[in-house]
């Protein structure tokens, strides 16, 4: 089977970045060409990211409600706790301590 239409020489040239007519001219002598880099973008943050750390900032650090609610169920003996949930979330945390070491 034949395919026409694809230029061997064109396709590689492509794929090298490299297109006829549109090479860089050559340096100045006694300089070295350094390889374009893409812009920097700026430092600051943007302002979805701001926005967001406001909003955090805002949260108390301790929902109030929700502490109300696991201590009555303390109170009433209505508050359970998963000894396997329980266990598992401690050999989890225990793994990752040992893996993040340094």
């Amino acid at each position: 089977m034949k395919i026409t239409g694809q230029d061997p020489a064109k396709t590689a040239e492509l794929t090298l970045g490299k297109t006829k007519g549109k090479e860089l001219p050559p340096a100045p002598a006694g300089t070295k060409r350094e390889p374009q880099r893409p812009a920097q973008l700026p430092a600051t943050p943007s302002l979805t990211t701001t926005r967001a750390r406001e909003a955090i900032r805002k949260e108390p650090d301790v929902r109030a409600e929700k502490v109300a609610e696991v201590k009555e169920r303390i109170r009433s003996g209505k508050y359970q706790v998963d000894a396997d949930k329980l266990a598992g979330n401690m050999i989890d945390q225990s793994l990752r301590e040992d893996i993040e070491k340094p």
